[in-house]
């Protein structure tokens, strides 16, 4: 049966467009987990829940072909060389501290603000934790709109590849986890066995996390034990427990 177009206002330009069944969480990162039948396996730490069998990631009709295919677009494909140029390395055998090699500060920066944002303006219920306030939702959607770049200590975006019993798995997404520093929001989450963590606020950066953030000539990737990031563990834990592993 074919579906209906679906027309409103398209999030981003403020058009009203027909609308695209976009993903919130760009589709190249839904890769790594996908089988040889093409797909993946939801699972939840709730042990009343079933494992869910999909073949696509989560979507929502938010954004025109326009903003989702073109304006999006150029910063996600240039984020999948980065992402998967990371998954070349063996995190097993490197230090601490790993450079991230050959990306583009702008393009990396709004391609990952832009999926920060996207969970923000969704309404499905996976990203419930995530609320920007008017005020950054507005200031990021225009900065990806007229394709400008923030400062470096704006919206600062740190970088950790966590290892499970001395393994890097890049198969694995973990929804989004919120806390607060101070007088700063902090979003992390799990994406093809990166965690990325934004930090939302006005008040200064903390000090400790200065040398770690996303910057025009470097952008060091911390390899930590899952052990190390507690929101992490708390996450496997509970789901080893549900599933009975």
């Amino acid at each position: 049966m074919r579906k209906h177009p679906i027309f409103g206002k398209c999030r981003l330009c403020h058009q009203h467009k027909r609308l695209v069944d976009s993903h919130i969480i760009p589709d190249f990162q839904f890769k790594p987990l996908k089988k040889k039948d093409g797909f993946f396996y939801r699972v939840s730490t709730d042990p009343k829940k079933k494992v869910i069998k999909q073949q696509k990631g989560i979507t929502e009709h938010l954004l025109c072909a326009t903003c989702d295919n073109e304006r999006l677009q150029k910063n996600e494909t240039h984020l999948s060389r980065v992402v998967f140029g990371i998954h070349s390395l063996d995190l097993s055998r490197v230090g601490r501290i790993v450079p991230v090699p050959g990306y583009d500060y702008k393009k990396v920066k709004n391609a990952l603000l832009s999926i920060l944002w996207r969970m923000s303006i969704s309404s499905r219920p996976d990203f419930r934790d995530i609320d920007l306030g008017e005020k950054h939702e507005e200031a990021i959607r225009l900065a990806l709109l007229n394709d400008t770049v923030f400062a470096e200590e704006q919206y600062p975006i740190l970088l950790t590849a966590p290892l499970l019993q001395g393994q890097f798995y890049k198969d694995l997404i973990v929804g989004p986890d919120y806390a607060r520093f101070g007088s700063n929001r902090v979003y992390r989450c799990l994406i093809s066995g990166l965690v990325f963590t934004f930090i939302v606020g006005s008040a200064p950066l903390d000090g400790k996390a200065k040398p770690f953030i996303l910057r025009q000539k470097t952008w060091p990737l911390v390899v930590a034990k899952v052990e190390e990031i507690p929101f992490l563990y708390d996450t496997f834990f509970k789901l080893s427990r549900a599933k009975g592993i």
